[in-house]
């Protein structure tokens, strides 16, 4: 009886410690609780980010809209080619040799230059950059123009070059029927498209192109400078070979 009274009075006095939460435990609790908080400040943040994005101009906008507000002072006084970030490009910038192409989506010596332009970025993909500029002259001139912004349009989704491929491929179906076939064979948003094309939103960088190679003298596509000089004759490999250091 007396070991039994000795026993209960020894528990109720250890069951009336307070029990002290181990260090290590405390320790990881502070961990989760400040993980969780940064987690939630850099959530609140993507979110504004997103937020101001959407609703600011993209910068195909805002070249666009600088296009447009250009001093046409600037084309009329040009000596060479302009190269400018509203330009699609191939090759490195600091490539040795720049050839600026003026060229028609209609005209057929372009789409065998195209053919031979590929064949030379290939061969030197580190030392020859490509410049596309628009220059739609043959008739009829609204279907030319049409296939122009069209391209302008794809670019806008990333696909300046598959959809300036194809054009070439189909320069003696450039209706605007198949303008939005094409569209939709490269996966392009089609409604995004047609609202590009419709509203014409690609119209200025196509005439300023069209603009700049009439003051340069251009009288015809394909046309060619390199590295700011007019070129004579046909550009191939080949020619383009020999000067490539």
């Amino acid at each position: 009886m007396g070991i039994y009274l000795f026993f209960a009075a020894d528990c109720r006095r250890d069951c009336k410690k307070e029990y002290v939460r181990p260090r290590n435990e405390v320790s990881m609790a502070k961990r989760i609780f400040l993980f969780l908080l940064i987690l939630g400040v850099i959530l609140i943040l993507i979110t504004f980010f997103n937020s101001v994005r959407s609703n600011s101009p993209s910068s195909y906008e805002k070249l666009i809209k600088q296009t447009q507000t250009k001093p046409e002072t600037n084309i009329k006084t040009l000596s060479a080619p302009a190269i400018t970030a509203a330009d699609p490009i191939l090759g490195p910038t600091n490539a040795q040799i720049t050839i600026v192409e003026y060229a028609d989506f209609r005209c057929s010596h372009c789409a065998e230059a195209n053919f031979e332009l590929k064949k030379i970025i290939a061969a030197y993909p580190d030392k020859v950059r490509w410049v596309w500029k628009d220059f739609p002259f043959l008739p009829p001139v609204n279907v030319t123009w049409l296939a122009h912004e069209s391209a302008r349009c794809a670019e806008k989704q990333g696909k300046f070059w598959e959809y300036h491929d194809a054009l070439f491929m189909n320069q003696d179906n450039l209706s605007r029927e198949n303008l939005l076939a094409l569209a939709k064979e490269f996966k392009l948003d089609e409604k995004l498209f047609v609202q590009c094309l419709e509203s014409g939103q690609t119209k200025p960088l196509v005439q300023r192109g069209f603009e700049e190679g009439k003051t340069l003298g251009v009288d015809g596509a394909p046309y060619f400078f390199v590295n700011g000089e007019k070129w004579n004759g046909e550009i191939t490999k080949e020619k383009i070979g020999e000067i490539v250091k």
